[in-house]
């Protein structure tokens, strides 16, 4: 009996034993488990397999209670590399422990890139607090941050910090814990994508209104509201708006991003449905209105959160829902519009398909089904970027179509009146004649005008090509002034020299072709008279080399030169144009030389450069309107200064002649006939 007993109490005793060595071992490998060492090396880490998580459903427990309830925490066990709770009304707290090495920084910065939790506090080792969160002003954030972003002091030993967070949206804790000079870094270039991406929206809002005044097409007002009222929503939903534009109006930041991403889905079925052009009786049709009117309840139940704050959550899911089935219906609809082949559909229907699985993603991620990552996160953003940019070129396809079309009914128009005509030719020879006559007159009216409007446009281009060197220096020169006025240096008249070089040619350019109606009247009216073509070029180079900034113009006079008979004017044009192709084509620090020679009959001005030349194969071409050697090339032009170089010099009875080995330099003699 006796040994009975002291069996049993040898045997409780092992089993105690074993129990607590079980209970230790598993207790030291948790916390290892938990611990999140930070190393000198440490830049930027995760800390999500050590966070543990408990809920609070009524939102009412204290710190002090939490910490008795630590052995309720559980280890974060769901998919992605972000906490995501999905929409729900209840309170969550997590636990992080945390500890450096002895050599480490102390101070470190937790980041929570989420800008919709409208409670985040954050309790540090000694009990003390960081209260913040969308409902309290901006003044309780610690950095001046769209996102929240606290600063840590730690220690060698493990400290365990607690984290209380809500949310009226999908709740999302992205945390980051950063080395502060990794973190500014590393948000500087986040925020230049950022604003990279509004100042896209910008653009593609703007080219909506411009269509939309210049035509009267509402599509383009309604592509255009879209694409302002999405940004505004991302705006507020990165958190932007409340750093820039209302840091102190926490009820208006909490609605923005839910009213204006309702009104972005409103808009935008209103726009496919405009683009579609279903029949009003069909079903997708009705059920894209009925959409319609769900994301005007959304807005509705958004502002209903001023007084109910629970609806705010339950209009957040609306939009959610239906706008993967708003993204459906589009779909289908966009699949028959584009198998009847109707214009401008393709790349509606791609961009459209893009957007509707970027909200599908947005969707299962705000509801937990979806792991939640950087790339899902901001799967809406960059979904939407590329569907308004593929909408942008629906729009420039169909506008180009329906230009065609319109041409092809004008045509046929044309055609049927003709033949109309003719058949009444046949039957009275009088009204043959009358018609005949008038359809003359009309066909020589069309020519005219076509033949002026071409004549215009060329102008324009000449008047461009030549303004822009001009332009060009004023605006260097000015630059230069400036800046060698903040660095004390004196070189105002240098620069003014240059300013008003370049300001007196522009107004000898813009008088003499203000009273040009084009190139081939000018031509037309030239006063060719002799010139003295030695110091003629003289005083060219004198004013030539006011506007050379970065080459040296050298002149060659000839000996033996002649006279030509010559514009004056069109010959300023003729040496301008060429000594402008040479400094465009040139290195910088070059020389450009001007020199003169004599044939029979002729009298020559060449200008050679120290470019990289004109390959041989082009040489034949080179003297075509807008035609370039290297249209990829960096050097701005048109292509339209040699041909109007070859143009003058034929009208004076003269020729041009190149010469160039690809890189030598090319050597442009105009050559001019003599006077007698």
């Amino acid at each position: 009996m006796q040994r009975a007993r002291i069996r049993k109490y040898v045997f409780m005793t092992l089993r105690l034993y074993v129990r607590w060595l079980l209970i230790l071992s598993m207790a030291g490998g948790c916390l290892s488990a938990l611990a999140v060492t930070l190393t000198a090396q440490t830049r930027q880490l995760n800390p999500l397999s050590s966070v543990s998580v408990l809920e609070d459903p009524a939102g009412e427990l204290t710190l002090a209670q939490v910490r008795t309830l630590d052995g309720q925490f559980t280890p974060w066990a769901g998919p992605g590399d972000r906490l995501n709770f999905g929409f729900t009304p209840s309170v969550y707290w997590l636990k992080l422990p945390l500890q450096r090495e002895a050599q480490a920084p102390a101070e470190w910065w937790l980041s929570i890139d989420y800008a919709k939790l409208h409670e985040l506090d954050l309790y540090q080792p000694d009990g003390t607090a960081v209260l913040t969160g969308t409902d309290r002003g901006f003044a309780s954030r610690q950095v001046f941050d769209p996102f929240f972003v606290f600063r840590l002091q730690l220690t060698p030993e493990v400290q365990h910090y607690y984290i209380r967070v809500a949310s009226r949206y999908a709740l999302t804790v992205p945390m980051t814990i950063w080395q502060p000079n990794a973190y500014r870094a590393t948000q500087q270039r986040f925020d230049a994508l950022q604003f990279l991406y509004y100042g896209v929206l910008v653009v593609l809002a703007i080219y909506g209104l411009v269509f939309f005044l210049a035509m009267g097409d509402r599509r383009f007002a309604i592509y255009s509201a879209y694409i302002v009222t999405a940004g505004i929503g991302i705006f507020a939903s990165n958190g932007y708006s409340r750093l820039f534009f209302w840091q102190d109006q926490e009820l208006f930041d909490d609605i923005a991003q839910s009213i204006f991403l309702s009104l972005a889905a409103l808009f935008a079925v209103w726009f496919a449905r405009r683009l579609i052009g279903l029949d009003p009786r069909s079903m997708l049709e009705r059920a894209m209105v009925v959409t319609q009117a769900l994301f005007a309840l959304s807005v509705a139940l958004t502002l209903g959160h001023v007084f109910y704050p629970h609806l705010l959550m339950l209009a957040n899911q609306l939009l959610l829902v239906t706008a993967v089935v708003m993204g459906w219906l589009v779909t289908v609809a966009g699949f028959k519009a584009y198998r009847r082949r109707q214009s401008g559909i393709r790349f509606f229907l791609l961009g459209w398909v893009v957007l509707w699985l970027g909200a599908c993603i947005a969707t299962g991620r705000a509801f937990g089904w979806i792991p939640t990552t950087g790339l899902t996160s901001y799967i809406l953003q960059i979904t939407t970027t590329i569907e308004m940019l593929l909408v942008a070129l629906a729009l420039g396809e169909l506008l180009h179509e329906e230009h065609q079309a319109h041409v092809r009914s004008q045509a046929q128009a044309l055609a049927a009146n003709k033949a109309l005509l003719e058949l009444s030719q046949a039957s009275e020879e009088k009204l043959r004649l009358a018609v005949a006559e008038r359809t003359a007159q009309l066909e020589i009216s069309l020519q005219e005008e076509k033949n002026l409007r071409e004549q215009y446009v060329r102008i324009g281009s000449m008047i461009s090509h030549e303004f822009r060197t001009p332009l060009g220096i004023i605006q260097s020169q000015a630059m230069l002034m400036r800046k060698e006025y903040t660095k004390g240096i004196d070189q105002v008249i240098k620069r003014l020299e240059a300013i008003a070089g370049a300001s007196q040619r522009l107004k000898s350019m813009f008088d003499k072709w203000l009273y040009s109606d084009s190139l081939h009247e000018t031509l037309a009216a030239m006063v060719v008279k002799p010139l003295d073509l030695q110091l003629w070029v003289v005083e060219q180079v004198q004013e030539q080399r006011v506007l050379l900034t970065n080459h040296t113009l050298v002149l060659r006079p000839g000996a033996s030169v002649r006279p030509v008979m010559a514009d004056e004017y069109h010959l300023e044009l003729v040496l301008g144009n060429l000594i402008e192709n040479a400094a465009k084509y040139a290195p910088g620090q070059t020389t450009i030389t001007l020199s003169l020679h004599h044939k029979e009959g002729f009298s020559g001005l060449a200008v050679t450069d120290q470019g990289p030349g004109i390959p041989l194969d082009v040489q034949d071409k080179i003297f075509r309107a807008f035609f370039r050697v290297s249209p990829e090339s960096q050097v701005r032009g048109v292509g339209l200064g040699l041909s109007i170089v070859q143009r003058i010099v034929q009208a004076h009875g003269g020729h041009i002649e190149l010469t160039s080995t690809p890189g030598q330099g090319a050597t442009f003699c105009v050559w001019l006939p003599c006077s007698a």
